[in-house]
């Protein structure tokens, strides 16, 4: 398929179809970039637009990225009075993060992040379906990845933009009608001025095609941080310390691991660790959160600036993962008031924007984060951001500029994250925003997904909405991340594995670790690390999708290179069923494979008709099997 994309310029409507570069005017042009990946059957392109002239550029405006029919056999329109029936045209969306407050008492909303709906297209031609993220983070209440089929095949689609997208489907003669690009565009452009906008992922598949693993494994290849970056390691494996803990009781619970001979990659220190606070030891109470945006270590719970920790992680065998917003600062805070030019404002608002625009605003990051690397070595930057950003972004454009501080903001980010991993080869930047709400195509060819929902901060997050979490985005993303905070419980702690994982059992003040819980920490740190490259491998989901405590969950990781994975079953809290039959997939037909219980090693031989049997409720078991 090649790139077609339409705008206005100067209220005249411009389309292509095809990638190059396209001349408006003196000077101004519009390139379309494409990459093939024929492989999988899929395209992916990006347009630049750019004033090469020394004069102001006439008005862009209604800029679709993408604006192409996809060719789908369309089933006839249901009659009236009829349900629409499976094979029927439809866009199958992603539901985004939901409102960060319904996570305390909430768990049935929280679980429907990561959700599939069926939008039918089933009236006549012309009936449309529109979609949006909210707030200026891409995955904030709906997801840029869409399943567009009808008759049994279609196309996945995925925007890649880490701000505010909008998407529009409508049924047409010979197929459905995709149109993508940013909500707001109305700008001119200035003397040698040059963005980009929205890139699009269009990957075809058939009706007898595995569509899900076929995306992540194009997703694993060509938009990940493994393929875009120089990384090494897949994910993060991390132990948390919150970031108010005094440093030499974070290096007292460090050497707790090393005596038990716990190994963590990754030493996370999360926020509350910067600033004049007066109390900061408690993640949901204190000052700290309002020194946010300076970005030097508490002396009076860091004397020795984070550096003696930091040489603690290393002893202990691992690099140090440090929690920084280096977008957002309280008004107030230092660097506010140094250099008030640098930040975007929201009526009503003490949280200011550092705008990634701005090239000193830029080179201060730039030179914050790099400093922290090299004075602390650590091997992960954890950036979060905790705003709704979108009021920040239109506040700041200029007349007849409309989106521009967007573009550039976003462009801002992505140059940031690009120069820090050519910089630092080894360095890994966990994408953290309130909890996987910048998940897009940009997003994760240039970071890691940690903290796929911010749900899992709770002391005692419901294990359940963490199984439904992962059945749902692991049908898509082959690296995403989860971390638990109850100790001693291997239900919750194996409910949360994923390609990226943390143990956070053991960061608060208040959190204690008996010699019980210690040996319990060995086990099931032991048993991730055995099985954990099998999380970025083919999936298979066999059991619910949905919060419902009365079923399972159940779960399958397949390496078909070497016909080895893994199973996990999960029986829920309340499931009456105490035996389950499934048929395991991606098994070699006729071949026989030998079972390993990671719970008791008891192993048997069989094939791809499997029975489970758990006596208890809220149980769980993990099988290891290889083809024999």
């Amino acid at each position: 398929m090649k790139p077609s994309f339409s705008f206005l310029y100067q209220n005249e409507e411009r389309r292509y179809t095809d990638a190059g570069v396209y001349e408006l005017a003196d000077g101004i042009t519009v390139t379309a970039v494409q990459s093939a990946y024929e492989t999988f059957d899929a395209t992916e392109w990006v347009l630049y637009f750019e004033n090469k002239s020394n004069k102001n550029s006439g008005i862009f405006s209604s800029i679709l990225d993408c604006d192409t029919l996809l060719p789908l056999p369309l089933p006839p329109a249901p009659k009236s009075g009829y349900s629409p029936l499976p094979g029927d045209a439809c866009v199958i969306t992603m539901t985004g993060c939901v409102p960060g407050e319904l996570y305390i008492d909430h768990d049935k909303s929280s679980a429907e992040e990561f959700g599939f709906s069926l939008e039918y297209l089933d009236k006549a031609p012309g009936m449309t379906k529109r979609f949006m993220n909210y707030g200026g983070r891409s995955s904030d209440r709906m997801m840029p990845f869409f399943d567009v089929t009808a008759g049994g095949e279609g196309y996945m689609a995925a925007i890649g933009w880490t701000g505010d997208w909008q998407a529009e489907f409508t049924r047409a003669a010979g197929g459905i009608h995709i149109k993508t690009g940013l909500q707001s565009t109305h700008f001119y452009l200035k003397p040698g001025e040059r963005l980009r906008t929205s890139s699009i992922l269009l990957m075809k598949y058939d009706a007898n095609e595995d569509k899900h693993n076929k995306l992540r494994r194009l997703i694993k290849q060509h938009f990940s941080h493994v393929s875009h970056t120089n990384a090494t390691r897949e994910g993060l494996m991390a132990f948390e310390l919150w970031g108010g803990l005094p440093s030499e009781e974070m290096k007292k619970r460090i050497d707790r691991l090393m005596a038990h001979e716990i190994h963590f990659e990754d030493i996370w220190i999360d926020a509350g660790w910067y600033g004049n606070c007066t109390k900061c030891d408690e993640t949901f109470s204190g000052d700290w959160s309002q020194k946010t945006g300076d970005w030097y270590p508490n002396p009076r719970v860091h004397p020795g600036g984070l550096t003696d920790v930091a040489a603690h992680a290393r002893e202990a065998g691992a690099g140090m993962m440090l929690w920084i917003e280096p977008e957002r600062a309280v008004e107030g805070t230092e660097m506010t008031l140094a250099h008030p030019t640098w930040f975007m404002t929201r009526p009503g608002d003490r949280s200011l924007i550092l705008n990634l625009g701005n090239e000193e605003a830029w080179q201060y990051v730039y030179d914050l984060v790099a400093g922290y690397v090299k004075k602390l070595g650590f091997t992960c930057f954890r950036q979060d951001s905790n705003a709704d950003l979108t009021d920040y972004f239109a506040n700041a454009d200029e007349e007849d500029r409309r989106g521009i501080t967007e573009i550039k903001h976003i462009m801002g980010l992505y140059r940031l994250w690009d120069a820090l991993t050519t910089k630092f080869p080894h360095l890994l930047i966990d994408n953290c925003a309130s909890g996987g709400r910048r998940i897009d195509i940009e997003a994760l060819r240039r970071t890691v997904l940690f903290f796929r929902s911010d749900y899992q901060c709770n002391f005692n997050a419901n294990p359940e909405v963490l199984q439904v979490h992962n059945a749902n985005l692991s049908c898509y993303l082959p690296y995403n991340g989860c971390t638990s905070k109850t100790k001693n419980d291997t239900y919750a702690i194996r409910s949360s594995y994923s390609a990226s994982w943390g143990g956070a059992f053991y960061n608060a003040v208040f959190q204690e670790m008996d010699e019980g819980d210690m040996a319990w920490v060995k086990q099931i740190t032991e048993e991730y690390r055995r099985i954990r490259h099998y999380f970025s491998m083919d999936f298979y989901n066999h059991g619910s999708t949905v919060f419902d405590v009365t079923s399972w969950a159940i779960w399958q990781y397949h390496d078909p290179d070497t016909q080895s994975g893994i199973l996990m079953a999960f029986r829920r809290s309340e499931s009456p069923f105490d035996v389950v039959n499934i048929s395991l997939r991606g098994l070699s037909e006729g071949k026989q494979y030998r079972f390993t219980s990671l719970d008791d090693g008891t192993a048997f031989d069989g094939g791809a008709q499997m029975q489970i049997v758990l006596k208890e409720k809220r149980c769980c078991v993990i099988f290891e099997y290889k083809a024999i």
